[in-house]
């Protein structure tokens, strides 16, 4: 029986949650059923990662970027439509919000019958002028008409999604992230490794991250505890903002930045809190590795984060920009052992099993077939 022809299309392989999802999906989908193809910019910090998975056909595209614009939109929307008919590809998937609107309707104009979205948070989340938030709310309710599944990965998104978008409940199939369990062994010391304790960020340097945030948490943090230590793992457009407000408030010498890191795992194994101040989100990978790693979370209160952190159970929970509440979070933990030792017991139950890639892998793969067969 002849393999069938699976497109992702992502639009940047930064190092994220959408694009660690997205290429684990791609490294353990089935290979004798499948034949597996991503199209991608030809920028991006995980593509040597992409260009090493074995037996994937890969489609760089120099003209497919985040930011808006008509004229390159416009080519990689004819690129994308003329590679799907060459190669002769019966399912697209598509994920984050620029490769999910051209990838879609170049699909749609390839005649593509099979069309799938993973909506990684909604685009309209963004806080940007009201006007592009009705703009991405017209084109992902139009977009949606000729989408025949939308995965989200989190009750909120789906909560969302039926309230904007769509407000069919046969629309949509809730899979969560899944990561590789093994890559992520809990320690039995988890939260309590030393005397002075550390504390990660790990996340890109971009808006919806609000790395600014987590300079205003660690400055109140370092006005009140000295023995506490700050490390952020990530790289991003607002790094060299970040790096010079670090400067000018004397807390580049209380943080260590470690720019992008491949290996969150090692990163993960050094920690005793992570913090995460996000204004938006969809389900983050990184405190799914946190509660697979048994470490506690002090986290913003948005997207599914509130489905993976119990505040007052395995972490604290602050409305976005409450950087006052945050600190006190961090603080707390960091004076109380036996509160980290509870929150990290309690992070490794809140894991799931549904949060396993075989679990995201099977469930895509399910998806895949039933529309095929149906």
């Amino acid at each position: 029986m002849a393999k069938i022809k699976v497109a992702q299309i992502i639009t940047k392989l930064e190092l994220g949650g959408a694009q660690k999802a997205t290429l684990s999906l791609l490294r353990h989908i089935d290979r004798k059923r499948y034949c597996p193809y991503l199209i991608t910019a030809s920028e991006g910090y995980l593509k040597e990662e992409a260009s090493s998975i074995s037996q994937l056909n890969i489609f760089f595209l120099d003209t497919l970027i985040r930011d808006v614009n008509i004229f390159k939109d416009l080519i990689s929307f004819f690129k994308i439509r003329r590679y799907l008919k060459q190669q002769g590809i019966s399912i697209v998937h598509t994920h984050s919000s620029k490769a999910g609107i051209i990838g879609r309707w170049a699909a749609r104009c390839a005649g593509v019958k099979l069309i799938f979205h993973t909506v990684h948070g909604w685009p309209f989340y963004i806080e940007a002028k009201t006007a592009l938030k009705l703009v991405y709310k017209v084109l992902e309710k139009i977009t949606a008409l000729i989408t025949t599944r939308l995965v989200v990965v989190s009750d909120e998104d789906l909560k969302e999604g039926l309230r904007v978008v769509n407000k069919s409940r046969d629309k949509y199939i809730k899979i969560p992230y899944g990561i590789e369990i093994k890559d992520f062994p809990v320690k039995m010391d988890s939260g309590v490794r030393g005397e002075v304790v550390k504390v990660g960020f790990i996340a890109c340097y971009k808006p919806q991250k609000a790395p600014m945030d987590f300079l205003k948490v660690v400055k109140k943090v370092a006005g009140a505890e000295k023995d506490i230590e700050f490390i952020s793992a990530g790289d991003g457009v607002l790094r060299p903002e970040v790096m010079r407000e670090a400067a000018r408030l004397g807390l580049d010498r209380r943080i260590k930045f470690l720019g992008w890191q491949p290996n969150i795992a090692a990163v993960l194994e050094k920690l005793d809190i992570v913090l995460l101040t996000s204004h938006w989100e969809g389900l983050p990978v990184v405190i799914i590795e946190s509660l697979a790693s048994g470490i506690p979370v002090v986290a913003t209160e948005v997207g599914g984060i509130s489905e993976l952190v119990i505040d007052g159970v395995n972490g604290f929970l602050a409305a976005k920009g409450d950087c006052e509440k945050l600190a006190d979070g961090v603080l707390l933990l960091a004076a109380d052992k036996e509160k980290r030792l509870q929150f990290s017991r309690q992070s490794r139950k809140r894991f799931k099993e549904e949060f396993n890639i075989d679990y995201m892998k099977n469930r895509i793969e399910g998806l895949y077939q039933r529309a095929k067969e149906g």
